[in-house]
């Protein structure tokens, strides 16, 4: 039989370590394929769908094997079929788990959207997608591998941004979750150094030496000053949206819509003028800097303003600026409010204001720098 290898299907299988490999190539020499692989009879032919590590070495070894025949809608459901499957491997670290949850939230968002525009006369054919299926939030990603939204949040900070070397220290158990999350927003070769170390007690040590300049603003209870709230509003001509605010900060900032902790800005959409002034902590920070991406891409937000410490060198600080077209460096540190209204002290690193709209308002707060792309 002729099968294909679609690279898409096949990048979803995460590579055997070099032990798992011999031992599946001894058992294969030994007794043969006993378990058939699973081909879908697509369009472009007969395309693999499981088996593909056996499928490579009983290629090589002359092995003979045998075929069983799955049947898919489109390339998606069969995305989907091999995510479950290999969610389901007890064998596979929730590391290597979460990219694939991932994926499947992006498509199964995507199979909402398409539902939501198609024509009330298309709705009776049901054939697309092959099942109902409910969108997918971190909580419900998270219970499917068996740990809480937090660990999920610091698994998905970890799988973004880590280098392999720190996925591989989180599946030896040489550090948690929640550090490895800390790890990963620091420079790689910072990362590998860190990760090389032999005992978890070591390698938190390490990490408490390096994280807390990005740690240094994690009081999620500090409020913007409101100059920095009407340069935004001028600047955009208005506030449609805060996702990460409170009922006490929405005193100031006074946007027509907000997100509080509790309704969790990063399970919504977002639209239109959006100010934010993130929760500095990891892994929250990457989160919101790439939500922020994503409904900027898919046309939800149409401007923005984002208040930030100046790491310019961070994943998350580079996430925004690829949206953005300004930065304005502020003079000096900000001196964010407590929640009675007074200044507390300024924070250990400078702060920066990544702007989509106009950077004038903000002319007389910093230093502006135009993003050319």
């Amino acid at each position: 039989m002729n099968i294909t290898i679609d690279p898409e299907l096949k990048a979803l299988i995460p590579p055997l370590v070099e032990d798992e490999r011999k031992q599946l190539e001894q058992n294969l020499i030994a007794d043969g394929c006993r378990e058939p692989l699973v081909v879908w009879h697509s369009n472009d032919g007969d395309v693999l769908v499981d088996g593909h590590n056996r499928h490579e070495i009983c290629g090589r070894l002359n092995i003979s094997y045998e075929t069983t025949h799955k049947h898919f809608n489109d390339i998606d459901a069969a995305v989907l079929w091999i995510i479950e499957n290999q969610v389901g491997r007890r064998n596979l670290a929730n590391i290597d788990k979460v990219p694939l949850l991932e994926r499947k939230r992006e498509i199964v968002a995507k199979e909402a959207k398409e539902k939501q525009i198609r024509k009330p006369a298309d709705s009776v054919e049901e054939n697309l997608p092959q099942q109902k299926r409910e969108p997918q939030t971190r909580d419900t990603l998270a219970a499917e591998i068996g740990v809480s939204g937090k660990t999920y949040e610091s698994l998905r900070t970890v799988s973004q941004d880590g280098t392999e070397e720190l996925k591989q220290a989180v599946r030896d158990k040489r550090v948690g979750a929640s550090t490895a999350a800390e790890i990963a927003t620091l420079p790689e070769e910072t990362q590998r150094e860190i990760s090389s170390l032999p005992s978890r007690k070591e390698i938190v040590e390490e990490a408490k030496k390096h994280v807390h300049v990005a740690q240094n603003s994690g009081n999620n209870e500090w409020y913007t000053p409101e100059e920095f709230i009407e340069a935004a509003r001028e600047s955009m001509g208005g506030i449609d949206l805060d996702p990460a605010s409170s009922d006490i900060a929405n005193k100031t900032v006074k946007a027509d819509n907000y997100f509080t902790q509790e309704t969790n800005g990063l399970e919504h959409h977002w639209f239109g003028r959006v100010w934010m002034n993130p929760p500095y902590a990891q892994p929250l920070m990457g989160n919101f800097a790439d939500k922020l991406k994503q409904e900027v891409e898919i046309g939800g937000v149409t401007a923005f303003c984002v208040l930030v410490n100046n790491a310019t060198e961070t994943k998350w600080f580079k996430t925004i600026a690829s949206v953005a077209d300004h930065i304005c460096f502020t003079s000096g540190r900000v001196k964010f409010l407590d929640p009675e209204g007074n200044k507390s002290g300024a924070p250990l690193q400078g702060q920066a204001i990544l702007i989509k709209g106009d950077y004038k308002p903000f002319s007389t707060l910093g230093i502006i720098t135009s993003i050319i792309k």
